[in-house]
């Protein structure tokens, strides 16, 4: 008789409670980062944002300003310089500064899934890439809690150019803007050699076609990809792994014909083009191809070189070089039967007949 009381107690204690089930677990201080560093651009940006949890409409409290991004003064970001182990000067000629502290900012950016008002990071600091074995560290400090959340990247060097690739002509090889005029589309089963050599601390290399042109007199650009390649894991500190992004005139053409929309009302004229070289560190790279794998597991990969948070703080670097292009490469681009319905003139300023 005991034991059924005791049962009968457990059982109604049990109905009585509530079938609700709170699915948030209680909430843990973390933060979102994503940066990247040019050595070449005069500002630097960190964007850094809250990880947020909350009963309710995420969309709705993303676009939720408190929800999303941290108040004036209550971070402290500072980027330092390190070599070797040792933490150093983050000026040339050195000085007695051991960091560079950010500041924060709101700039307006397009509409969309979070709010526009968004806060960030910068610095107008330089930053230098003239040694390979230098990391640049990333601290951020929340000023009410005392947390830290820490990351390092070193900066992408300089690209490193052939200037003969085995007797071929190298498009790129120059590493300057030049006046000569070259056929970037030859025919015939015709190829252009472009080649260089990784720069240090690049776990990423592209390269990009820019065509320059106007349309009925405006402005216009294009880019047309010619490849990725990722540096071998050894060659990635120093650089000098070889980058082929040798390219046909045919499969110009089909890529030009296939970013580029035809318009019956508009007049192009090709004026120059630029060859792109693109450069990311290694952890770009590796959260670029983590973040876009598929996997039939349940869990989505991902990953982040943010101790203590999430998102990804890495390097980056772009040089373009113009060149002019010959008569035959108007011609081409204005008569052949993949892109002549473009409308681009020719070198007699005309436009060919599509057949």
């Amino acid at each position: 008789m005991k034991k059924f009381i005791y049962i009968l107690f457990t059982a109604l204690a049990f109905w009585g409670c509530s079938n609700s089930l709170s699915v948030i677990a209680p909430y843990k201080e973390s933060v979102s980062v994503y940066g990247l560093l040019d050595p070449s651009d005069t500002t630097h940006y960190i964007r850094i944002e809250r990880v947020f949890l909350g009963e309710g409409n995420a969309y709705t409290m993303a676009q939720n300003q408190d929800s999303v991004y941290f108040q004036h003064g209550d971070l402290t970001v500072t980027l330092e310089r390190w070599r070797n182990g040792t933490q150093i000067s983050v000026d040339e000629p050195v000085s007695v500064y051991r960091s560079i502290t950010l500041t924060d900012t709101v700039i307006q950016t397009p509409s969309g899934i979070f709010n526009q008002n968004e806060r960030v990071y910068k610095t107008n600091h330089k930053l230098y890439a003239d040694d390979s074995t230098c990391v640049y560290k990333l601290v951020v400090t929340n000023n009410k809690s005392g947390k830290q959340y820490t990351a390092q990247t070193g900066l992408i060097g300089a690209f490193q150019r052939i200037p003969n690739a085995g007797g071929a002509f190298n498009c790129i090889a120059s590493g300057v803007d030049t006046n000569y005029a070259i056929n970037f589309i030859p025919m015939n089963n015709g190829q252009v050699t472009c080649i260089y050599n990784s720069p240090a601390n690049a776990g990423i290399c592209g390269l990009s076609i820019r065509l320059n042109y106007t349309e009925n007199g405006a402005p216009k650009t294009t880019d047309i990809g010619l490849g990725t390649f990722y540096p071998s894991v050894s060659s990635l500190q120093q650089g000098g792994y070889q980058m082929n992004f040798t390219y046909s005139g045919a499969s110009l053409l089909a890529n030009i014909a296939a970013v580029i929309p035809t318009n019956n009302s508009v007049v192009r004229n090709l004026q120059n083009i630029q060859f792109l070289l693109n450069a990311g560190g290694y952890d770009i790279s590796l959260y670029n191809q983590v973040n876009a794998s598929t996997s039939i597991s349940q869990n989505k990969a991902n990953y982040s070189n943010i101790n203590g948070g999430v998102g990804v703080f890495s390097s980056r670097h772009q040089i373009g070089l113009r060149r002019l292009v010959t008569s035959m490469a108007k011609d081409t681009l204005a008569g052949s039967s993949q892109t002549c319905m473009l409308r681009f003139l020719n070198s007699a300023n005309m436009l060919s007949p599509c057949h």
